[in-house]
């Protein structure tokens, strides 16, 4: 497995501890955005489709997920672990951004 792997694995597990009631914290929302922007720098040279696939769902994801909150007992949670999860995504999507506009400014 490789670290990459890892760290969006580390993305995944930290998005739902930040969902859970009794560990909310502002800082797993920091850790979320530092490891996705680590994560997005780690990624290597993504191919265009991937950076808006990354972008697209950094967006969507949140206005999607909130219709989770329509199923009894678990969709509220599953609903905040996903918008934790957009988090995470949008500091990946920074990161490609920056990464793009770098390409471009900077002559390889």
């Amino acid at each position: 497995m490789n670290s990459e792997r890892i760290l969006f694995a580390a993305l995944v597990v930290v998005a739902i501890l930040g969902a859970i009631p009794q560990l909310a914290n502002p800082v797993w929302l920091t850790i979320l955005v530092l490891l996705g922007l680590v994560g997005g720098a780690m990624a290597g040279n993504p191919e265009p489709s991937e950076r808006v696939l990354v972008y697209v769902l950094a967006g969507s994801l949140p206005y999607f997920s909130n219709n989770l909150d329509q199923i009894p007992a678990v969709g509220a949670w599953l609903n905040l672990v996903l918008d934790n999860l957009a988090v995470g995504i949008g500091g990946v999507a920074v990161t490609f951004l920056a990464k793009a506009i770098y390409g471009r400014i900077v002559p390889s």
